[in-house]
């Protein structure tokens, strides 16, 4: 019984690293991307907390804590502007990995289907070769029983 090679072996084993290349490549750019996000509401956080406390102060503090208080409330405005720019150049790349991800796949999955078919193909074959060799040994059979 001969035993199955599928010839385009190493050009799946090739996708096969691309794809997993890939899944790294998302895998950075999701954490990165979900980092941002912790960082945005982090920072958003901090600014609605700045500004109840800076109308507290106003309320009852003196005009230094007052600036104190802006001073910081303007620092976290523009930190926060800053992470929303970075999402906003960070969100392609993350596309482009998402979709370079799906695209590895496809093709692994392209070759794999046919290896499957030509699996089966090969089995098929074998599975005739061995109906044909029965066939031909109870012919043999039967011939012996004839003239014998």
């Amino acid at each position: 019984m001969t035993r199955f090679v599928f010839a385009l072996q190493p050009l799946l084993d090739a996708r096969r690293r691309t794809e997993e290349e890939k899944q790294r490549a998302f895998v950075r750019a999701k954490a990165a991307r979900d980092e941002n996000v912790r960082d945005l509401g982090r920072i958003a956080g901090a600014l609605r907390l700045g500004g109840r406390a800076l109308h507290e102060c106003a309320m009852t503090g003196s005009t230094s804590s007052l600036r104190v208080y802006d001073a910081h409330l303007r620092y976290l405005e523009q930190t926060l502007q800053s992470r929303e720019r970075s999402n906003a150049e960070s969100a392609p790349a993350f596309d482009r990995a998402a979709s370079e991800l799906c695209a590895a796949n496809r093709e692994r999955r392209l070759i794999e289907k046919l290896k499957e078919r030509r699996l089966q193909e090969f089995e098929r074959e074998e599975a005739r070769r061995d109906e044909r060799e029965l066939d031909e040994a109870n012919a043999r059979s039967f011939d012996k029983l004839r003239t014998g």
